[in-house]
């Protein structure tokens, strides 16, 4: 199944890449755990496939730019490891990051995602 997980790891990415935050949703388990770095203002964890995206739909009020670009996804069974770059502007300018991004999987939905991140880029870019 780690094939499959990886898919849908990259489906899951293009759908928020595009804004598709409803798609996005349909990859994520009803009581889906999501856990940012609680130091940015959409942080901490959220529980639940709406709460998530609703989180998600929150990132504008605070980055009028907030992108992420996978360099790779790595299998590792029900797990699937993202690396890539987060771009975000805000009032305080633009930056780039490295992040990590590991989701846990199960019947084919993401049941658990912890993205990692430099949070003192990301709130400089808030002007903060």
């Amino acid at each position: 199944m780690s094939a499959e997980n990886v898919q849908v790891a990259r489906d899951a990415y293009e759908a928020f890449r595009r804004g598709d935050l409803e798609g996005v949703g349909t990859y994520f388990a009803d009581d889906i755990v999501w856990e940012t770095p609680d130091t940015l203002p959409t942080g901490g964890v959220i529980r639940g496939r709406d709460a998530v995206l609703g989180n998600f739909a929150e990132l504008s009020k605070y980055w009028s730019k907030f992108s992420v670009d996978p360099d790779e996804y790595i299998d590792a069974g029900d797990h699937v490891l993202i690396r890539g770059v987060q771009s975000v502007t805000g009032p305080g300018g633009s930056t780039e990051s490295r992040y990590l991004h590991l989701m846990t999987l199960s019947n084919g939905k993401v049941v658990r995602g912890e993205f990692i991140a430099d949070t003192v880029k990301g709130m400089a870019a808030l002007g903060s």
